[in-house]
């Protein structure tokens, strides 16, 4: 079923939601490793007879595939390239989140989720000389990217997926999972572009294009760098408030299938204060959240702005930062780098001025 099929569950428009953190992310081209030898790997390690793969060019963590079986069973693929220093990140990430999506699921904890599929000698991911690859199940359905402003039937539905994690925190091993450090260390290769960015040898159009975008945003970008620092300095958190966040819940990470949400990609999974969960609905339909949300915990919420405020400009500056480090140093295809331009152009330096409306809006829903 595609999205726009299901106007009448998402099409009750209303002012557009300004999500924070929630931008389209793309591959736009395949690993460079035949599909013939893809599927053999896998059918070598994971026992199943493929009849194809399909690319998904999405993400930008790891490269997506659809395997489709002879038996007409579907998995989808992710494969992580040993030589890219974001996916060896994400390699990383595989060694904490799919034991717990693999325990979510199988404890009936919570099922609405992509979960590992373990391979025949029962690991949860396999290597192959330069890429790791994961097998996870394939969940029917399209995903919410294009569904925004979502319908308040959505929102609530997400609200309550939301808060079903946090009443879940208890039951899972926190000693394995990351824990809100607040962190910034994007911040040095930001700087470093920035830097590259002023001198005047720049090789191309494109890198020169980059440059005018982001030297007319400097002194902007370094301000609210400088305020995440504040605040990163200055948060003190207490440790049994830190909840169990899915991290990157936007509606390119949720399915809608048959009046269900489903959801996708666990790899930004941290132990955070609830506002991690938050920030990212902080739009003109906030109240609609916060209410379903608080309803599910049965208890009155409090916010804490200055959460809000960091996550949501350290969100932004970290997918500029992401963004730029690709343009100038990961990217082997101009297309890719023309994609990634697009992203800081329209879902990152015109989001800035943004956040402030919206906390003012929060702090106003909270006195009501």
């Amino acid at each position: 079923m595609r999205v726009r099929e299901y106007k009448e569950v998402l099409g009750k428009q209303r002012k557009p939601q300004f999500l924070n953190h929630m931008v389209v992310r793309l591959l736009i081209s395949k690993f460079k490793i035949e599909d013939e030898q893809l599927i053999l790997f896998i059918q070598k390690n994971y026992g199943i007879l493929i009849k194809d793969i399909e690319f998904i060019p999405v993400g930008d963590s790891a490269y997506s595939y659809k395997v489709n079986c002879i038996d007409e069973q579907q998995y989808y693929l992710k494969l992580f390239d040993h030589h890219n220093d974001r996916q060896r990140e994400g390699i990383r990430r595989l060694h904490y989140y799919l034991p717990l999506t693999w325990d979510l699921y199988h404890q009936g904890l919570f099922i609405n989720m992509t979960h590992p599929i373990k391979n025949c000698f029962g690991s949860l991911f396999t290597k192959l000389e330069d890429i790791t690859i994961v097998l996870f199940n394939f969940i029917v359905g399209e995903t919410l990217t294009e569904a925004y402003p979502f319908s308040d039937e959505i929102l609530v539905g997400i609200a309550k997926s939301v808060a079903t994690l946090e009443q879940i925190t208890p039951h899972v091993n926190q000693n394995l999972l990351p824990k809100e450090s607040f962190d910034i260390t994007f911040e040095s290769d930001l700087l470093r572009c920035i830097s590259i960015l002023e001198k005047s040898n720049l090789n191309n159009d494109l890198n020169q294009s980059l440059r005018k975008l982001v030297l007319l945003k400097k002194e902007q970008i370094l301000f609210f760098m400088n305020l995440v620092r504040e605040i990163r300095n200055s948060v003190h958190i207490n440790a049994s408030q830190l909840v169990l966040c899915h991290g990157d819940m936007w509606g390119g990470n949720i399915i809608y299938h048959n009046n269900q949400l489903f959801f996708l990609d666990w790899e930004s999974v941290i132990i955070a204060p609830p506002e991690y969960n938050l920030f990212g609905y902080i739009g003109s339909s906030f109240d609609i959240f916060i209410s379903s949300y608080s309803k599910q915990l049965d208890r009155k919420i409090q916010i804490n702005l200055d959460l809000i405020r960091f996550y949501s400009y350290r969100a932004h500056l970290r997918n500029l930062s992401n963004w730029v480090m690709n343009i100038l140093f990961r990217n082997k295809d101009e297309s890719q780098s023309i994609n990634d331009l697009e992203m800081i152009r329209n879902h990152c330096l015109n989001r800035f001025d943004q956040i402030e409306p919206n906390i003012r809006n929060i702090r106003r829903d909270i006195v009501s």
